[in-house]
C-alpha cells in the first residue's frame, strides 16, 4: 500500500510540474501579446487550457503567479554557493568583468524577449496592484543578485547598482518604444553596442577606484578555482 501511495504522490507531483509549466508559458504569451496591463487569470487559464481554479490553487491568483514567474530564475539567475565561489574574482581587476557581464547579459535577454521587457515596465505602471507586485518581486530579485555578485565591502554597491540598472531599465523601455537617447538609436545593434561599451567603461572605472581606495575591500578567491561559465 505504501508503494502505491508513493507512486500516486509522484504522479501528482509530475502532473503539477507539467501544469505549472503550461501556466507559465501561457503567462509569457499573454504578456507578450497584451502587455502586463492585459494580463488576467481568465486569459492565462484559457491560453494554458486549464481551469482558472488551478491558478488560484497553485499561486493564489494572478499576483502570486507573476511573483512566482519573476522569482523562478528565468529573468534573474539564482547562483548556488558553489557557483558563487567559482565566480568570485581571482584578481582585483576581475571585479569589473563580473559586474558588466551580468548587466550586459541580463539586458540582452530583456531586449530579445518581449515578455521580459514588459515585466521591467512594471515599475512605471501606476495604480495597478499587479504591476506593484511584479515590481516588488523584481526589486527583491535584483537586490539578491547585486548582493550575491558585489564581492565588495566598504562601498555603496546598492546605490551604484540602482543608478546603472535604473538607466538600463529606462533605455530598454525607450528602445521598445522606438525612441532615441542623446541621438543614440536604441533600436539598432550599433546603438546598443555603444551602451554596452559605456557600461564596461563605468564598471572598469569603479573597479579601479575600489582598488585604490583604503576604505574598500575586495573579496577575492582564497584558492584557484575554475571560472564558471555564466
Amino acid at each position: 500500500m505504501k508503494v502505491v501511495n508513493m507512486e500516486k504522490d509522484e504522479k501528482v507531483r509530475r502532473n503539477r510540474v507539467k501544469t505549472t509549466q503550461r501556466i507559465v508559458e501561457a503567462l509569457e504569451e499573454v504578456i507578450a501579446e497584451r502587455g502586463l496591463e492585459g494580463v488576467g487569470v481568465n486569459r492565462v487559464a484559457e491560453k494554458a487550457n486549464v481551469s482558472k481554479v488551478l491558478i488560484y490553487r497553485y499561486f493564489g491568483g494572478m499576483e502570486g503567479l507573476l511573483e512566482y514567474y519573476v522569482k523562478m530564475g528565468k529573468l534573474f539567475p539564482v547562483f548556488t554557493t558553489t557557483v558563487l565561489d567559482q565566480i568570485r574574482p581571482l584578481h582585483e581587476s576581475d571585479v569589473a568583468r563580473i559586474w558588466y557581464r551580468q548587466v550586459i547579459q541580463t539586458y540582452r535577454y530583456f531586449r530579445t524577449f518581449k515578455a521580459a521587457r514588459e515585466i521591467i515596465k512594471a515599475s512605471v505602471i501606476e495604480n495597478d496592484s499587479i504591476a506593484e507586485t511584479t515590481a516588488r518581486a523584481q526589486d527583491e530579485e535584483m537586490t539578491r543578485l547585486v548582493s550575491q555578485l558585489s564581492f565588495v565591502k566598504g562601498a555603496d554597491i546598492q546605490a551604484i547598482s540602482a543608478v546603472v540598472i535604473g538607466a538600463m531599465n529606462y533605455l530598454t523601455i525607450m528602445a521598445q518604444n522606438d525612441r532615441t537617447m542623446i541621438s543614440i538609436d536604441l533600436r539598432s545593434e550599433e546603438g546598443w553596442q555603444r551602451i554596452e561599451s559605456a557600461v564596461k567603461t563605468i564598471y572598469i572605472a569603479l573597479n579601479k577606484l575600489a582598488i585604490s581606495s583604503k576604505e574598500v575591500e575586495l573579496e577575492l578567491q582564497s584558492a584557484h578555482l575554475p571560472i564558471a561559465q555564466w
